[in-house]
């Protein structure tokens, strides 16, 4: 009889077929007795490479591939709810490596830990030095100490109090710890902890990952960092292949999605506020050739 999955992975693929062959072989390599099922989504990707890794796989069991027809951003990987059966869902990224152990602790933890929506990879630079790729929870306030006004105002006369709160500089990670908001290149969760959906489908591109951390706590669960399960991460995918203006473009639309969805009474500041950030970034930029750090 077929084991009932402990795991859903989900991997997402748009061009990056030169590196899914070796995050497919780093679940292949690491999931020892634990039942795993892949799902590998190619959101109709140009670069030929993954018929040819579908191929490659076809005869293990633990791993599907579906081909979209179309690019569907995203939120494809929310197509795949219905279809997995594993206990709990994880996100990969196609350019993040799984260590020895590290889906074994994951699901150990959330095991273990009933209060936790999902638990998080502790990732790593290629040269083995901490990525720290998490932040806290994007708020209004928040959003504005982001700003060419904000930061100027954190810099100068709060010795960036709240750049340093935001990204969690000074603190120790040695043990299990909350984290509000991870990435979602290695993230394990709970079903059910997060809604009817993954990713919102309404958000444009960025603040997928923290509309999903801030869902999860809306529903009265936490997420964790687990140091000891880890995964390498090359931080090299089809988003740096993305233009400038574009990526600033859908900085914006993202965030005031994310605003009116989990802050509408915030929403109608917060766009005067970003709307006197971009004109201040763009004037920086072509005045001085730099704009400020987010």
């Amino acid at each position: 009889m077929k084991q009932t999955p402990a795991i859903s992975i989900i991997v997402l693929n748009y061009n990056t077929s030169d590196l899914l062959g070796g995050a497919l072989e780093s679940i292949a390599a690491t999931t020892g007795n634990l039942p795993v099922e892949t799902v590998v989504i190619d959101n109709a990707s140009t670069d030929g490479g993954f018929s040819h890794l579908a191929q490659k796989f076809e005869h293990d069991p633990r791993f599907k591939f579906v081909q979209n027809k179309k690019n569907t951003g995203l939120a494809a990987v929310n197509s795949m709810l219905e279809t997995t059966k594993g206990k709990y869902i994880m996100t990969m990224d196609a350019d993040a490596r799984l260590h020895a152990h590290t889906l074994q602790l994951l699901a150990g933890f959330l095991d273990a830990t009933p209060g936790a929506g999902a638990a998080t990879a502790n990732l790593l630079n290629p040269d083995g030095s901490q990525q720290r790729y998490f932040r806290r929870l994007m708020t209004p306030f928040t959003g504005f100490f982001s700003t060419v006004l904000g930061r100027a105002i954190d810099k100068y006369l709060l010795n960036l109090r709240y750049y340093k709160r935001y990204h969690y500089e000074g603190a120790e990670l040695v043990g299990v710890t909350e984290i509000e908001q991870p990435s979602v290149t290695c993230l394990m969760l709970r079903r059910g902890a997060f809604g009817s959906y993954i990713i919102d489908p309404e958000t444009p591109f960025y603040f997928t990952d923290v509309g999903l951390c801030k869902r999860i706590y809306e529903r009265g669960y936490r997420i964790y960092l687990l140091p000891a399960a880890t995964a390498t991460h090359l931080k090299s995918t089809s988003f740096n292949k993305m233009k400038n203006k574009w990526r600033t473009r859908e900085y914006y639309r993202s965030l005031m999605v994310y605003f009116r969805k989990h802050y509408p009474l915030h929403a109608p500041m917060m766009w005067l506020v970003l709307w006197l950030d971009r004109i201040m970034r763009y004037t920086l930029l072509y005045t001085t050739g730099r704009e400020p750090m987010r």
